[in-house]
């Protein structure tokens, strides 16, 4: 794969899982900016080898045992969340196989440098050590056990002999990948969010990602709108807080008002979502609000009430009312709107939902 940052049209959805992962990383600009040394040089080679395993993975995925095409096969014209209705748990195991698909090889790299000797270029694992990795990724979600990943990467140089491991094209790579991986004790968390895109201000100390780090993987078109309703937000004194890995959230005298999504099964997917009432709000705070905008401004928000698409497998989401229509939500009530990859021409009327919210929390007790 020639690393595009524009590409849009993909061969399946693994294809697209691992080109994600790849344009997910930290650029080496921004994470080496405090990083010298040998440190540095380490760092480098790191990323580059993680560039071409992705690039050897993209384009021989089946090397690597991933399944590629089996949810398209499996959805045939339907969509992912019919086929959740109709098979919830054949739909629920292909997707988690597919999603996996890349992350248990970036878990196995964390374990090797969590749990290997580093001795110069030289990575060294016992027995029990690669028993230890194996239960970590050779599980039914990522159904590939030690031996057959670490066979896989050799194709990338990656080599392990008499438990030494090594990596003929970048040979310094371990000592930043150990480091990275030091920081990390678990696979979640803001560290292990790090240690998934190569972020090395990590090294450093604890740190933890701000608004710009979710945008950066952004397409550039996208990436802009955002930072455009970021700067609106600021100006309506809302805060931007970061509590998970897909979005942030802002929030307006402690309540939620928008929340701005650029992972998801796509972290080049722009998601924008705005709250109008919650399900123990009264529902008239949003729609007196909204009955007084013109009619053709009503008529392009219920195109965009945050409904339920059917993405559970155990329930769907429950109904409300707005502007005397019922419709079936995502959640427990809540009045929300969304904008799934949002244009230009889409900022305005985002930006007068953000102004209701906000006056609606100015009218609305704080909750305690």
């Amino acid at each position: 794969m020639d690393f595009d940052e524009q590409l849009r049209d993909f061969p399946s959805t693994v294809h697209k899982v691992i080109y994600t992962a790849a344009r997910g990383l930290a650029p080496l600009e921004r994470s080496l900016a405090a990083v010298g040394g040998d440190m540095r040089a380490s760092c480098e080679a790191y990323y580059a080898f993680l560039m071409m395993m992705f690039s050897d993975m993209y384009q021989h995925p089946e090397a690597y045992g991933m399944p590629v095409m089996e949810l398209e096969r499996h959805c045939g014209r339907r969509t992912v969340n019919g086929m959740k209705q109709l098979a919830p748990n054949k739909t629920q195991t292909i997707l988690a196989l597919t999603r996996n698909s890349v992350n248990g090889y970036v878990m196995l790299l964390h374990a090797m440098g969590r749990r290997g000797v580093l001795s110069g270029d030289k990575l060294t694992l016992t027995d029990s050590d690669l028993a230890a990795i194996d239960k970590l990724v050779n599980t039914s979600v990522r159904p590939i056990p030690v031996m057959e990943r670490l066979a896989a990467m050799e194709r990338v140089g990656l080599i392990m002999r008499d438990n030494v491991v090594t990596s003929v094209n970048h040979p310094a790579m371990f000592s930043a990948m150990c480091a990275l991986a030091a920081r990390a004790e678990k696979t979640s968390g803001f560290d292990f969010f790090a240690f998934r895109r190569a972020d090395f201000r990590n090294l450093a100390g604890k740190f933890k990602p701000g608004y710009d780090d979710y945008f950066l993987p952004l397409y550039d078109d996208r990436r802009e709108l955002a930072y455009e309703l970021h700067r609106f937000a600021a100006e309506r004194k809302l805060k931007p807080v970061v509590s998970t890995f897909w979005k942030v959230e802002y929030k307006y005298k402690g309540a939620q008002v928008m929340c701005i999504g650029s992972e998801g099964d796509h972290e080049s997917l722009l998601d924008v979502r705005v709250v109008g009432t919650y399900g123990w709000d009264d529902p008239a705070l949003i729609n007196d609000r909204l009955a007084k905008e013109t009619p053709e401004f009503q008529r392009y928000i219920m195109r965009h009430i945050l409904r339920c698409t059917g993405c559970a497998t155990t329930h769907l989401g429950g109904y409300v009312t707005v502007l005397g229509k019922r419709q079936r939500v995502c959640g427990g009530g809540m009045i929300g709107f969304r904008w799934m990859n949002p244009g230009a021409d889409d900022l305005e009327a985002i930006k007068r939902m953000i102004e209701l919210r906000c006056e609606i929390l100015d009218v609305l007790p704080k909750r305690k």
